[in-house]
Parts: structure tokens; C-alpha cells; sequence
């Protein structure tokens, strides 16, 4: 898979200018989380930067979610990737993502999914990518440093194989603690039951 992602990073910089069962939790780094670090409960949202449903949920549900329970302390939130077509876009953007690192990360990912519409509608996917990768604070020259760095190439590798060990095959997915949420586009109703679910779980004996 790691020579398949290589290829398809590269091909994609040329052609553009240069029932919810308990499931493991993997490792969380505390440098990518948003919000409290002790709040009771982690939201993992396995997302895409070209999957168009994952940016309806963040242009129109997110913003609502975040100040409602982000903010507020009351969960931890992660983005974990998966590649959905066209799999060089999605792939561009987590590596620039990354390259923003801990203060830029999702400041490059809210800002193509803000863009992301008009991007495919026009074609001009490299501008909304610049333009995202900016507001994470990259340059150009950043921009394409990171998007030719193996190394960033093989970590962004290593998670997705760790997406498809948990049996994740379609995005936006979302997990509350570890369960997964059997909604494919939830509305801000159902991540309040969700919600609920998984603070009466965490209190059981």
C-alpha cells in the first residue's frame, strides 16, 4: 500500500502543477486531539478531505457539535484518515495536514472541506489545497516539501493500515468511546444520543 499511496501522491502532484460492538481504541496522541484532554468521552471520526459527505458534516453539523460539547470540555475529538476517491486529493490533504502539525492540523482540514465544493466543481483542486495549507501555516515552498517527504508519506501509510485493521471501509465513521456509531450521515440529534450512550456505558460498575 505504501508504494501504491507514493505513486498516487506523485501522480496527482504532476498532474496538478508540481449494531455498534465495543471495538479496540488505538493509541491517541494527545498532539491531534481537540478539546480537554480528561473529558469522559473520545469521539473518533475516521473522515476523508474528497469525501463529500465528510465535508457536509463538517460545514453543517460540526461547527454546532464542537461548540456544544468541544468546547465545552465535555469530549475529546479526533480525526483519523481513510482514502476515498479520488484517493491522490485525499491523500494530499493529510499530508499537509500533518506538515501544519499540532496547531495547524485541522485548520488545513476544515479549510479544504470549506472548499472542497468548489474545488471539484472547477477542477482547480491544487488552489483549494494551497489555500487550506496556508491556513494551517505552510508556504508554498512547505506545501511542496511536504507533499515529496516520504516520510510523512509512510506515517500517513502506517494509520491507514491501522483504519482497515479496525474494519473501518467507509467514511465519515464515528466511534463514542470505542463504539461505533451505525449512522452513515448523523445529524447533530443523533451524536447527542451517541453521546448519552457512551457517559451511562463509562458509568457502569
Amino acid at each position: 500500500m505504501k508504494k501504491l499511496l507514493i505513486l498516487l501522491v506523485f501522480t496527482f502532484m504532476l498532474a496538478q502543477g508540481a449494531s455498534a460492538l465495543a471495538a479496540p481504541e488505538p493509541q491517541v496522541s494527545s498532539d491531534y486531539v481537540m478539546g480537554r484532554p480528561s473529558a469522559p468521552v473520545l469521539v473518533e471520526e475516521y473522515a476523508s478531505p474528497s469525501c463529500t459527505h465528510c465535508a457536509k458534516f463538517a460545514n453543517e453539523v460540526f461547527p454546532a457539535f464542537s461548540a456544544k460539547y468541544i468546547q465545552t470540555g465535555r469530549i475529546r475529538y479526533v480525526i483519523r484518515p481513510l482514502l476515498t476517491a479520488p484517493p491522490e486529493i485525499a491523500a494530499a490533504g493529510f499530508l499537509l495536514a500533518r506538515c501544519a502539525g499540532p496547531k495547524g492540523y485541522y485548520k488545513v482540514l476544515e479549510g479544504f472541506f470549506r472548499r472542497q465544493e468548489q474545488a471539484f466543481s472547477t477542477g482547480d483542486v491544487r488552489s483549494a489545497l494551497v489555500a487550506a495549507a496556508a491556513e494551517g501555516g505552510l508556504d508554498r515552498k512547505a506545501y511542496n516539501d511536504c507533499i515529496a517527504d516520504p516520510g510523512g508519506q509512510a506515517a500517513l501509510d502506517a494509520e491507514i493500515e491501522r483504519t482497515i485493521a479496525r474494519g473501518v471501509t467507509g467514511t465519515p465513521t464515528f466511534f463514542f468511546n470505542g463504539v461505533r456509531l451505525n449512522v452513515e450521515q448523523p445529524t447533530l440529534s443523533d451524536l447527542d444520543a451517541a453521546y448519552t450512550a457512551a457517559l451511562k456505558a463509562k458509568r457502569k460498575p
